[in-house]
């Protein structure tokens, strides 16, 4: 059995938040005595620039209150984190984090200083690259916030691991691994490795800020700030994004990461396995939270090949600049592991999308500063719906 302790919390003020943050991790069985002498790594999500009540990043507040938990018994805290595309300082000085590593004396590790990470239990990637200060750390702290996303449904715990790779490495998965299945079996493999693969295994826990959550496109600028009002706590990620997931009342079936995260059985391997202690599931399920639009081909029983244009074309849902709202800043261009953007000739600098070489891994929507690209229906996509039945 798997505990997952859920908390309420409706702010991010300090004491409140210090306080849902210590009972859910007691409630989910940790023991504060593990910081004593202990070097933690703590990995929030920083996925781009972007302000601290969007819902895109782990709040300030909530980070900052990890830290001052992990120094108060007796730990020495640091950030570890590598960004979509910015540097982490930019991403960092374009925040709130800037204020909070500089009032709490935290540093934080260099990203693109990596060493390979083996784990022999991985389907596929045995060998991963990841930034060394986890290697130097004797624990690990993970923060992550829960957020759809129109690639993997959502991402919580497992997804934040994503981040451990350096930056643009992580757009060179991408397009390695075009089909939705396949990308989350290589972010369980990296879980797997995260969570097991160290020698001597290093403890890892998960405190996630769904205080204030992101609905509908996310998990960037697309998306929209939803207030959650929870934190949840817990050592099994996979059972924890189950848990977030159905308190958003969102359907964990069509998480790829969390189906396929119960089969590897490393810790719950069903839902049935995951006991929740704290606050109800039934008590607190929202009925409204805006889903992403997730490509049929990947979530009905009917699997396509991704091979052609053509199919691309008419069945997959393609990313499409908005003109009201495009400033031609071309980060889409910078992130985009297929090469499928280019500046465009118009008066206005839209980007052109060649949506034959696109992938479809929507890593362009993902960082948009302005949240002016939108998915729009491949010309045939409702056939899928009638095929898929």
């Amino acid at each position: 059995m798997t505990d997952v302790s859920i908390c309420r919390c409706s702010t991010y003020e300090k004491s409140r938040l210090r306080e849902a943050i210590e009972k859910s991790l007691s409630l989910s069985g940790f023991d504060f005595e593990d910081f004593r002498g202990a070097r933690v790594a703590v990995k929030p999500n920083l996925l781009t620039v972007a302000a601290d009540d969007s819902g895109i990043i782990t709040h300030p507040e909530f980070f900052r209150a990890a830290l001052r938990i992990v120094k108060e018994n007796g730990g020495t805290p640091i950030l570890v984190e590598s960004p979509a595309v910015h540097a982490l300082q930019r991403v960092v000085k374009k925040t709130g984090y800037a204020a909070v590593l500089e009032e709490e004396g935290v540093c934080a590790a260099d990203p693109a200083d990596v060493k390979s990470l083996h784990f022999a239990g991985a389907h596929r990637f045995k060998h991963i690259d990841i930034a060394r200060a986890f290697f130097d750390a004797d624990m690990i702290l993970c923060l992550p916030k829960f957020k759809t996303h129109g690639l993997t449904y959502i991402t919580g715990a497992v997804k934040l691991l994503f981040g451990a790779m350096a930056g643009m490495e992580k757009s060179k998965m991408h397009l390695r691994l075009p089909r939705h299945g396949d990308f989350a079996d290589f972010l369980l493999d990296l879980y797997g490795a995260m969570t097991r693969g160290f020698d001597p295994p290093k403890p890892v826990w998960h405190v996630m800020d769904a205080v204030c959550a992101l609905e509908g496109e996310g998990p960037g600028r697309g998306g929209r700030p939803r207030q959650l009002n929870l934190v949840l706590a817990g050592k099994d990620g996979i059972a924890m994004d189950w848990a977030a997931t159905r308190a958003a009342g969102l359907d964990p079936g069509k998480a790829p990461t969390i189906v396929r995260g119960f089969e590897r059985g490393w810790g719950a391997a069903s839902p049935g396995e995951v006991r929740i202690t704290g606050e109800s599931l039934e008590n607190l399920q929202v009925r409204d939270f805006a889903p992403p639009s997730v490509d049929s081909p990947f979530t009905g029983a009917v699997r396509w090949p991704l091979n052609t244009r053509t199919f691309k074309n008419l069945f997959v849902e393609r990313p499409v600049p908005r003109t009201d709202l495009c400033t031609g800043c071309l980060q889409c261009q910078n992130i985009c592991p297929a090469g499928a953007i280019r500046p465009g000739e118009n008066k206005k600098k839209i980007p052109a999308y060649d949506y034959g070489a696109c992938i479809r891994c929507y890593c362009c929507l993902e960082i948009c500063p302005e949240g002016a690209l939108e998915k729009k229906p491949g010309r045939l996509q409702w056939l899928l719906g009638v095929i898929g039945g």
